[in-house]
């Protein structure tokens, strides 16, 4: 398999990092849940694959593929499991462990969440050992150990210090980190600062010219949402967000965790922000055709249209 064939299957299976999308108020898109009214279809399609003549390895990427798409979050951590006993650690696996053991402690009660949240935080820092480079851990672990209780492993300063092992490998997504734990703490003009330091040099770069897709690629699925909501929480660089959320949507898959109509919220918020009306109007339209029941992408309509 190719280099650029790994990187899409990679990215194909990356788990989102577990709080961004929790960062700015109440305005915060839940993770998709298994819908169980597809349970049964689901069972018969793994029972496909088991009886299947694929290798164990083979069956296994199968199994954690067709566990993506129905939101089986259990099974998906037992058949990444699986695979690292047949294929050995490597930073990438140990960062999709911890990224499913986060959603799975998200979906249960505080007290069954603990096992999960444990588990999480120490196959973050399994991934950072393997690979001191690899983006998407430094990114979802500074985050992680911000959001979780120092009596479970949560600790600011260690956060810190990532951000800035993190800065080093990559300075915007050092500053993102920054801004985020600032942004935990309160800190709202520390965390503009970091921020705006980012947006800075994504300007520098002429990041709507890029090609957004190699930019994407080392980095965690949701980075691009990341990069809008920022833009609209901050009121930084609306422009540079709608690049951002145009290549996260168009690069949806059935594997993502986010409701698309958060996307197409956030778009229409940042053309509103460019007095861009009709497109406004058009992103949260969309939005609506999605989810007719979205509250706050009908309030939006309503206060900046008058219609419901």
């Amino acid at each position: 398999m190719g280099v650029d064939q790994q990187t899409n299957r990679l990215r194909f299976f990356l788990f989102f990092s577990l709080f961004a999308v929790f960062c700015f108020g109440q305005q915060n898109p839940p993770f998709l849940e298994k819908d169980t009214r597809k349970t049964r279809e689901y069972q018969q399609l793994l029972q496909e694959i088991l009886v299947s003549k694929y290798s164990a390895i083979e069956k296994v990427e199968e199994r954690i593929k067709l566990a993506s798409i129905y939101k089986e979050q259990e099974e998906v951590l037992a058949a990444l499991e699986e695979k690292l006993i047949l294929k050995g650690e490597t930073a990438k696996l140990r960062y999709l462990i911890a990224g499913t053991n986060g959603i799975i402690a998200l979906q249960q009660s505080k007290i069954f969440s603990i096992p999960y949240v444990k588990s999480m935080l120490k196959n973050f820092e399994r991934s950072i050992q393997l690979d001191a480079s690899f983006l998407p851990s430094y990114e979802a672990y500074t985050e992680a150990l911000c959001m979780v209780p120092s009596l479970l492993g949560g600790d600011v300063k260690k956060a810190k210090y990532l951000a800035s092992k993190l800065e080093q490998l990559s300075p915007v997504d050092g500053y993102f980190a920054q801004g985020y734990i600032a942004n935990s703490q309160a800190l709202e003009s520390e965390a503009r600062a970091k921020y705006k330091q980012a947006f800075d040099l994504l300007l520098e770069i002429d990041f709507c010219m890029l090609n957004l897709t190699n930019f994407f690629a080392s980095r965690s699925m949701n980075f691009p949402y990341k990069i809008s909501a920022v833009s609209v929480h901050y009121d930084i660089a609306p422009s540079v967000g709608i690049c951002a959320i145009d290549y996260f949507i168009d690069n949806q898959n059935v594997s993502y965790n986010l409701p698309l109509e958060w996307a197409y919220f956030r778009k229409a918020q940042l053309h509103k922000r460019l007095d861009q009306n009709a497109k406004a109007y058009q992103s949260i339209s969309q939005a609506l055709e999605i989810n007719s029941n979205f509250t706050l992408a009908k309030q939006f309509k309503q206060t900046h249209w008058n219609k419901k």
